[in-house]
């Protein structure tokens, strides 16, 4: 009777934690099976739970769902204090790069949005997606320019029969970015989608130890696309930070040359130190 409980135990705990819900950096991509993009591995990924984001500016993070095949589910948002925050909910879509899969497209979802796993029964133009246990989210999150600094619980919420959630509490922090220009320069500047997202950012990095302003995407249609907003973003408040003088902060040259120096050991996740060092004024 003893060894019976057990098992029913057991058998409880494996559907318990058959589904999950998870939320990861904008840089942390993953593939169809619940793994992370190869070019964007991290040894030890950052735990997104109390991220920082500047008033006027944007934080996106991914939200990764794991079901067995079968399932059906809905997927909510809310942040408490209600209507703070702006926040909107982009199915990503996933394209062969590499030997695997990233996720790239988005369309934009209601909440709650609804979701199968996997995405279609039979997938006749690559069945190697029937195997499929993971789809993923982008969560664009935006703190208006009047928003006092505080703290925001923002909750990613899935319901599969009983419910799961994913926590963080976003820190909208002193800093306010500017206004974007209105002859702000427009223009596709991204990376390969086998190369680490965080190559996107990059680009907008250096850009600005050349003293260039920041690019800012033609269509944001693409995770790749967030990507290069919010490194604009970072870059544009960069140089309000700067003041009159156009100083160019020596940390920032330090960090952009990381990637070249560590190479693909770094994980997609060093940019993230470039977020750190900007919003902490």
């Amino acid at each position: 009777m003893f060894r019976c409980a057990i098992l029913i135990g057991l058998c409880a705990a494996g559907i318990t934690h058959a589904q999950d819900i998870r939320i990861y950096s904008e840089f942390e991509r993953f593939d169809p099976f619940g793994k992370p993009v190869a070019a964007d591995r991290d040894l030890a990924p950052r735990e997104i739970l109390s991220p920082a984001m500047p008033r006027n500016g944007h934080l996106s993070v991914h939200v990764v769902v794991t079901a067995p095949a079968g399932t059906n589910y809905f997927l909510y948002t809310g942040t408490n204090p209600p209507d703070i925050l702006e926040v909107r909910i982009y199915r990503e879509y996933f394209t062969r790069c590499a030997d695997g899969y990233c996720p790239d497209w988005l369309v934009e979802q209601n909440s709650p949005a609804f979701g199968a796993m996997p995405e279609t029964l039979h997938n006749t133009d690559d069945p190697a997606l029937d195997r499929q246990n993971t789809r993923c989210y982008l969560l664009d999150i935006r703190a208006p320019a009047d928003t006092p600094p505080r703290r925001v619980r923002l909750e990613a919420l899935l319901k599969v029969g009983t419910w799961f959630v994913a926590p963080m509490e976003v820190r909208i922090v002193a800093p306010t970015l500017p206004p974007r220009p209105a002859d702000a320069l427009q223009r596709e500047d991204v990376a390969a989608l086998s190369e680490p997202s965080s190559q996107t950012a990059h680009r907008q990095l250096l850009r600005y130890l050349d003293g260039l302003p920041p690019e800012w995407p033609v269509r944001m249609v693409r995770v790749r696309d967030f990507i290069q907003r919010n490194a604009a973003e970072d870059m544009l408040l960069a140089h309000s930070l700067a003041g009159p003088s156009g100083r160019v902060f020596p940390e920032l040259n330090l960090l952009s040359w990381q990637p070249f120096v560590y190479g693909s050991s770094m994980g997609a996740e060093w940019y993230l130190k470039v977020k750190d060092f900007l919003y902490r004024f």
